[in-house]
């Protein structure tokens, strides 16, 4: 299993980093993946992050069903939808029941190209009108996993976002015992 990290310009740093580090302490292989015309992305907080590979290397012929697609937010979250590629890879690899995560802004996406139907879900405050489909959670829900997808609030749910993820992708024990020797509480 790997998990494939797609930033833009303008990715928010932390909904990025955070899960990517959680993630990669837990032994997982994590690949990020540029979507831009080089492989330096820069987020929105002006920090220049240096991709593992361009999009063209983790397209839909390269993903595993087994893979895990992140997408963090951030105002950079909008350029998703003009990479069609992009989309058809999200949509494809849902409907082979590949599991794709995102947070912020980014879980608007899925709702825009129609993989939140009937799926329970959450996002940033104000974008919930684009989560078609999907049911609402409480807003004092953090994370959220509904079968393949998993959604979550912004950049102060981070954390709890990437140790969801690592127990989806590890179990729950080595995401217990990440949250404990990181002082997560």
């Amino acid at each position: 299993m790997k998990v494939y990290v797609y930033l833009n310009d303008g990715f928010e740093t932390a909904e990025a980093l955070t899960p990517v580090d959680l993630m990669r302490r837990a032994g997982l292989k994590v690949l990020l993946v540029s979507l831009e015309d080089e492989l330096t992305v820069k987020s929105a907080q002006d920090i220049s992050v240096t991709a593992d590979i361009m999009f063209e290397k983790a397209d839909a012929d390269i993903v595993g069903e087994d893979d895990l697609l992140l997408l963090p937010g951030g105002p950079g979250h909008v350029s998703y939808m003009d990479r069609e590629d992009f989309l058809h890879l999200l949509s494809s690899h849902a409907a082979d029941g590949g599991r794709i995560a995102a947070i912020c802004a980014a879980p608007s996406i899925l709702g825009r190209i129609g993989l939140l139907r009937d799926k329970k879900a959450t996002c940033f405050p104000g974008f919930e009108k684009y989560l078609e489909g999907a049911e609402l959670v409480d807003s004092s829900v953090k994370v959220v996993t509904d079968d393949n997808i998993t959604t979550s609030r912004g950049m102060g749910t981070a954390f709890e976002f990437g140790l969801e993820l690592v127990k989806i992708c590890c179990g729950e024990d080595t995401a217990r015992k990440l949250a404990e020797s990181t002082q997560f509480n």
